[in-house]
């Protein structure tokens, strides 16, 4: 089987293709053999080159071939790839997916293992990112608990509604979150995180 249809099977069209993905598949060849796999096939447009290191399968329209979103890509890189999670949006790209501001960023703020520093800005095809290193290592078990700390870290609740205070409570019971799991990680944020949480509207149920 030729390598492209090897790709085809794994991957969707429009879904980002890393090179890592690609060295998983043929952990025997040699990344100079996978370079020039690849140059073969964007040659041939059977794949499209996104950005370095990234490539996807284009979808065919009369239009012409697809755009791939950087949204995958940033998910792809610094949040998670198949079932291992690495990261979360933070900032105001996370208040809006819960819908607790209706400000749209320009810039999507993501905290990710796969960032070292502080803080940085990068592009990613046209959306720019700000990449912040993660507090305590995310994985697929705590990355709710970090990201529903990142949020009580940057709401006022006087400012939210009856609604939205739902809505984090319905977070809070849908993922089991407690005062107990908390606790593990709120040493890696701010005191006043903890203070919110002591005093706030959704004490109770958190230790229900």
């Amino acid at each position: 089987m030729s390598i492209f249809n090897e790709l085809k099977l794994k991957f969707n069209p429009d879904e980002p293709i890393l090179v890592g993905d690609i060295e998983k598949i043929y952990p025997e060849r040699s990344r100079p053999w996978i370079d020039k796999a690849i140059k073969t096939m964007t040659d041939n447009n059977q794949l499209k080159r996104f950005s370095a290191g990234v490539y996807y399968i284009p979808r065919k329209t009369v239009l012409g071939d697809s755009v791939l979103n950087p949204n995958k890509v940033i998910e792809k890189k610094y949040i998670k790839n198949e079932n291992k999670v690495f990261g979360y949006l933070g900032g105001t790209s996370l208040l809006n997916s819960f819908g607790l501001t209706t400000q749209v960023p320009n810039t999507v703020t993501v905290i990710s293992n796969n960032e070292s520093t502080r803080g940085r800005k990068i592009k990613i095809g046209n959306q720019p990112v700000y990449l912040c290193k993660s507090p305590a290592d995310v994985t697929e078990s705590n990355f709710k608990i970090l990201q529903f700390c990142e949020i009580i870290k940057l709401i006022d609740f006087n400012s939210l509604d009856k609604i939205e205070i739902k809505n984090l409570e319905k977070y809070i019971e849908d993922n089991n979150i407690t005062i107990s799991s908390i606790a593990e990680y709120c040493v890696y944020f701010p005191d006043s995180v903890s203070k919110k949480i002591l005093g706030g509207p959704l004490i109770d149920k958190l230790t229900q």
